[in-house]
């Protein structure tokens, strides 16, 4: 995960009622091909661009074909061992980007397995290069509380949830319900086949990316070759149980990063009581939101104006899940600058950006979370009985997380949720060992959810890193070492390995 959102009020099934998954998900008389494009002037070299038609739904022809994007770099060495899929997270996050900042000195990739493998990005449908996801962005940009302590604020939550959500579906067409995790292992399935129908998938997927690779590991276990999966997502939990075991791994993770201000003088915050500054901030903007004036609107990117409690707590997750700043993300020093400038009453670092098209990059998180999770919460009292619980299990961040996102903003969603959480398909043994890896203080994906999946998946190793932050792969260290020997030499860890980089 990373932090976006999930519900829908109509879908009231059991995890139990829910239709078996179907091994052979694409249909069979389906010919995909992919189709190479001219680069752009501005890619690096040896870059490949394509595009595939897949069924917008697989169920049914009706509904016609979406256009998804890829981009391919092809392996470096001679001794090619095949195509490497890959997927960053989100759900929304982009590969093709991925890819093509790999090629500009950015640590994506081992160096290895850029010589041995093809590398994939995908664009999941509704994002990147793939037919978008679109919304209204002035009802995206409403600020509307996902934290209601009345009826009155509960409405308004539920009937902007279901305005945004119509917006989505009226500009978006038919993709707009058929956007689910499932969707996007049966495309991965059908660019395989349309790339070399004999080879079989070797993937990497992070944060969300594991929720894709076991998906695909579910229905399609023939076909899988080798597969690691970083920052372990578990959609096999109940709600309640999601809840609090990411919002505890997010309170774990914020006094890891208090315990480092105490011990490093590269947090701003260092010499000083970084918790109780943090609690200030806090209180302070459920009082009155603290100004960010450096929130200049510009056609491109902008942000709110000023910024409340909640949504401190929400983006204090984000600024929290790289502990050393990576070439795409930034570290725990940024966080604490943002935390100190917000103290002195300038919250332009954690304030929240504003949609400012209709194909924001933020709108297919929503909109792919609200068919992948529960949301089942139908009343103020519903949701408050999630928030009173958070407030005794994680009492400095109160809940606050993508998981929670997804049940709060989710309510009364237009497209039902077509792929909730439910146990693992026993055909998931039929794969191939699978690589597990995470962090012991992940802020995001919990390492509670990393061993629950580890117990449902027979012939799967679980590699711990000892330390803080969201993945491994990014940091170039031992579980990095461990991801890449699998990958290209088919080399496990032992079980139970523990490494500290």
């Amino acid at each position: 995960m990373s932090v976006p959102l999930l519900l829908s009020l109509a879908f009231s099934a059991s995890v139990s009622a829910l239709p078996l998954l179907r091994r052979n998900s694409a249909p069979p008389s389906w010919q995909p091909t992919v189709r190479w494009s001219n680069r752009s002037a501005s890619d690096p070299p040896r870059i490949e661009r394509g595009f595939i038609s897949v069924p917008i739904d697989y169920e049914s022809r009706e509904e016609g074909t979406v256009e998804l994007g890829m981009v391919r770099l092809p392996a470096a060495g001679s001794a090619r061992l095949g195509t490497l899929f890959y997927n960053p997270g989100g759900p929304g996050g982009v590969a093709s980007e991925y890819i093509l900042a790999s090629t500009e000195a950015s640590p994506n990739f081992g160096q290895a397995v850029l010589e041995d493998y093809d590398v994939v990005g995908i664009d999941p449908r509704g994002v990147g290069m793939s037919q978008k996801v679109k919304c209204d962005p002035n009802l995206y940009n409403e600020r509307v509380s996902s934290f209601p302590t009345t009826e009155e604020e509960f409405q308004r939550l539920v009937a902007h949830n279901a305005a945004l959500g119509k917006s989505c579906s009226d500009l978006t067409g038919p993709l707009f319900n058929h956007l689910d995790t499932r969707n996007l292992a049966r495309d991965m399935e059908l660019v395989r086949r349309a790339l070399n129908d004999d080879e079989k998938l070797n993937f990497l997927g992070r944060s969300y990316g594991s929720q894709v690779g076991l998906t695909y590991a579910e229905l399609f276990p023939e076909n899988v070759n080798r597969m690691a999966l970083d920052g372990i997502l578990d959609h096999t939990q109940d709600e309640t149980t999601t809840l609090n075991d990411e919002a505890t791994a997010y309170e774990m993770t914020l006094n890891q990063f208090f315990a480092w201000c105490n011990t490093t003088i590269d947090c701003t915050l260092h010499g000083q009581d970084a918790a109780g500054v943090y609690q200030s901030i806090i209180h302070k903007a459920e009082e009155q939101p603290i100004p960010a004036p450096g929130c200049i609107p510009t056609d491109y990117s902008a942000c709110r104006p000023d910024v409340t409690g909640e949504e401190i707590r929400a983006n204090v997750q984000s600024l929290l899940l790289f502990q050393n700043a990576t070439a795409e993300f930034p570290g725990w020093d940024l966080l604490s600058e943002a935390i100190s400038q917000a103290a002195k009453g300038n919250a332009t670092l954690l304030s929240s950006p504003f949609a400012t098209s209709e194909t924001f990059g933020a709108y297919a998180g929503l909109a792919i979370g609200c068919q992948d999770w529960l949301h089942e919460s139908t009343s103020l009292a519903d949701l408050r009985y999630k928030i009173n619980m958070a407030s005794v299990t994680a009492p400095q961040t109160l809940g606050s997380s993508q998981s929670y996102y997804y049940q709060s903003n989710c309510i009364g969603w237009p497209a039902l949720a077509t792929n909730p959480q439910r146990r693992l398909s026993p055909r998931i043994a039929e794969a191939p060992p699978i690589l597990l890896v995470n962090s012991l203080y992940d802020p995001s994906t919990s390492i509670v959810w990393a061993t629950a999946i580890q117990s449902q998946v027979p012939n799967s190793v679980l590699l711990t890193r000892f330390g803080s932050g969201h993945t491994s792969y990014q940091l170039r260290g031992e579980a990095a070492a461990a991801i890449d020997a699998f990958l290209v030499d088919g080399i496990l860890p032992q079980p139970a390995t523990v490494v500290h980089s």
